[in-house]
């Protein structure tokens, strides 16, 4: 955070979000029956959307541009268009970074783990593609007819040689969010398919959550068979460990 920036300025910011959204649900229901203002809150949060980047966007130059750039960015912010169009660039940006960011996680984590299992001459191997994964889908797919709301959630498998038999599934996430949720509704569903497959482990591994105390996924995960934290200031606990923890884990499972 620049200089530009101040608890007071931060003070007058929140009220004026405040004020504004106050304003606009006032509007409305001095002159629109409430509950039809209910079934359209979506709308009305739709069309208040340019007007609060007009707000947010000084703030967020204030708050992070540097002293040197400062007066451009000022200058920039007297162009209400380009700030409207900045928004959509921004979107743009973050929309192609996610999934770039997500699959090459999992890619990333196949390698490590590969060059894990060659270190310790192990007779795994572990892809994000091939038939061994194909195989899997196909089968889970052919369970999960009588129930569409699950769809296999397999970034990468882990097979044993010679016979490249599956033993773990491996679910990663760069951040789980709500989506932790869906992971573990997958897992217990998995528990109520056929043996062969049953017997697959199902593993997360995530960048970024650290599971502090405070953390409510830090008792949901426990369910899975295990979650593996690429981020040396995860807090460990039961289910929840380091990354390097996995190959032994995956050892227990030959």
């Amino acid at each position: 955070m620049t200089q530009g920036w101040n608890d007071e300025l931060e003070k007058e910011f929140k009220e004026t979000i405040k004020t504004y959204f106050d304003d606009k649900i006032r509007g409305v229901l001095d002159t629109q029956n409430a509950l039809e203002i209910g079934n359209n809150l979506a709308e009305l949060l739709k069309s208040s959307e340019e007007d609060i980047v007009k707000i947010i966007t000084p703030r967020a130059v204030k708050k992070w541009a540097s002293s040197e750039t400062l007066p451009l960015w000022e200058k920039f912010l007297e162009n209400e268009q380009m700030i409207l169009e900045l928004r959509e660039i921004g979107k743009s940006i973050a929309n192609s970074m996610r999934p770039l960011a997500g699959n090459n996680f999992a890619i990333w984590v196949t390698k490590v783990l590969n060059k894990a299992f060659e270190n310790e001459k192990l007779p795994l191997s572990a892809t994000t593609t091939g038939e061994a994964k194909k195989a899997l889908n196909k089968a889970i797919d052919e369970f999960a007819k009588t129930n569409k709301s699950f769809k296999p959630d397999i970034d990468i498998v882990v097979m044993q040689s010679p016979k490249s038999a599956v033993i773990a599934i491996i679910s990663a996430k760069t951040t789980l969010a709500e989506r932790v949720m869906q992971t573990i509704s997958w897992h217990n569903y998995l528990q109520t398919l056929p043996a062969e497959i049953q017997n697959v482990k199902l593993f997360l591994v995530t960048a970024w959550e650290t599971f502090e105390k405070d953390n409510v996924n830090r008792e949901r995960v426990q369910q899975l068979d295990g979650v593996y934290v690429c981020n040396p200031n995860v807090q460990e606990y039961g289910k929840i460990k380091k990354f390097s923890k996995i190959v032994d884990d995956l050892k227990s499972l030959l």
